[in-house]
């Protein structure tokens, strides 16, 4: 039987969307350490969802400015850093995580990569 994301579900991926946008337009770093400051504040979510939402949260950015990101380097870098968490969640999924949660990411962090962590 598959769970359906109800309201509640809903309101929390706007809720972390807004944070990513806030969060990837903080600075050049802001991109990266948006990925490990989501799995933070979110333990429990998937790392598809966090996946999900920071390609939400480019996607919004760049509706802001009419597909114009010329001057909007977080776009490309939010992007990318959804990539390299693309490489990580394949990783903790070769070692038998089935969906492998922001947590298990962090954890997966502070033990063999710590990219996304902040300095």
């Amino acid at each position: 039987m598959r769970k359906k994301v109800g309201q509640l579900g809903l309101k929390q991926i706007d809720d972390m969307i807004d944070f990513a946008i806030a969060r990837v337009s903080d600075g050049p770093d802001g991109p990266r350490l948006a990925v490990s400051e989501l799995c933070e504040k979110w333990p429990d979510v998937t790392g598809l969802q966090i996946a999900f939402v920071l390609v939400s949260a480019s996607h919004a950015i760049e509706r802001v400015f009419n597909g114009d990101i010329a001057d909007h380097g977080e776009v490309g870098q939010t992007l990318r850093m959804t990539s390299l968490l693309s490489a990580d969640l394949f990783a903790l999924q070769q070692r038998g995580y089935f969906a492998p949660t922001a947590g298990d990411l962090l954890a997966y962090w502070r033990a063999e990569d710590p990219f996304f962590l902040p300095d």
